[in-house]
């Protein structure tokens, strides 16, 4: 091997360590809240249009897999609960993967204690991922969702009263993997006139939805890829969440927003997916 070949060896070897050294120690730990304006079928708006003035306005905070366990402390739900009770939700939305599976003896009494701390001015809604349903972690899911103040809505719906003549209607689906699903019901069922914000785990089950009277549903499971690479984009993407990975989508005329979520699975690695809470102010 030549002088300049070892160079751009010795060179790439550099890069290498620095990107997994970033992805594994930095990145994971930084946060980011993502804040976006809706109208009142789903659609994003502007921050400063005339579309929201004299307006009543909701917001909902949406986070999901924290997966607490080897990469993700209870510590740090902590620290997430600070700061979702800055941003003065009126609704808080867990859209599951509390807990990693790997994690058989979790420290549930320190988990209730953070999230009981966070503040809704109307509610907190929380869905089943796969992972909640791993092993024995099916009770302490509900023991956790139940003592914390939070709706764990298992293929139910919750209507809120927005204005004299509009709903907010909040639907929760089972998961896909070990749950019952009920999407056939609720995609005949909803009533148009209301807001219809639909909590699921696996973005991917939003193609089994046709009528388009979804205005929001919001999802995990995928991590955002939790690595993503330049050209390749995401390697990690798991089954469900392969088609629709992170972000807002547009499916069958209802919406979708996948986050990317707070915590990582399997591998401690993030990688162009930065945890992230998201913020949703809905105009009616």
């Amino acid at each position: 091997m030549d002088l300049k070949c070892k160079k751009i060896f010795k060179f790439f070897i550099v890069i290498a360590i620095l990107v997994s050294v970033y992805s594994a120690f930095i990145e994971p730990n930084l946060l980011v809240v993502k804040k976006y304006n809706l109208d009142e079928h789903g659609n994003r708006i502007e921050t400063k249009s005339k579309e929201i003035e004299g307006k009543k306005g909701i917001k909902v905070v949406q986070i999901t897999d924290t997966q607490i366990g080897y990469f993700y402390s209870e510590k740090r739900l902590g620290k997430i609960t600070k700061r979702i009770n800055s941003l003065e939700p009126d609704i808080v939305v867990f859209t599951g993967d509390l807990i990693d599976y790997a994690t058989q003896k979790p420290d549930i009494e320190e988990i209730i204690k953070h999230l009981s701390n966070i503040e809704a001015k109307v509610g907190k809604f929380s869905v089943f991922g796969n992972h909640d349903y791993m092993y024995e972690l099916p009770k302490y899911y509900k023991k956790i969702m139940d003592e914390s103040g939070f709706d764990l809505l298992v293929n139910k719906n919750k209507k809120i009263e927005i204005l004299e003549n509009k709903n907010l209607n909040i639907i929760g689906l089972d998961d896909v993997f070990n749950g019952e699903q009920a999407i056939e019901k609720y995609d005949k069922e909803m009533d148009d006139n209301d807001f219809n914000l639909m909590l699921i785990h696996e973005p991917d089950i939003m193609d089994g939805f046709k009528e388009g009277k979804i205005d929001l549903a919001v999802a995990g499971h995928t991590h955002g890829g939790q690595v993503s690479l330049p050209i390749k984009g995401e390697i990690l993407a798991p089954p469900y969440g392969k088609k629709y990975t992170k972000g807002f989508y547009e499916i069958n005329e209802n919406n979708l927003y996948v986050s990317s979520g707070l915590g990582s699975t399997k591998l401690p690695f993030r990688l162009m997916n930065i945890p992230e809470i998201i913020e949703f102010n809905i105009y009616f």
